[in-house]
């Protein structure tokens, strides 16, 4: 979508807007790119506290 403004030098201005489905599209891709991201921090963070747990479990001794 292009709307036209008035600059103050008496010209106009044509800038280029997203339409309603690209703004729906952007924000669905930013959704998932967040989750997604969210899931692959919380995969290596649990991935991490299990090597620790094995570790402590194979070096602790009664």
């Amino acid at each position: 979508m292009i709307r036209t403004y008035q600059a103050e030098h008496g010209g106009m201005v044509f800038v280029s807007t997203l339409t309603q489905r690209q703004k729906r599209v952007r924000s669905r891709i930013i959704a998932m790119v967040v989750i997604v991201a969210i899931g692959a921090s919380a995969g290596t963070v649990q991935a991490f506290n299990a090597r620790d747990r094995a570790d402590a479990a194979r070096t602790w001794t009664p």
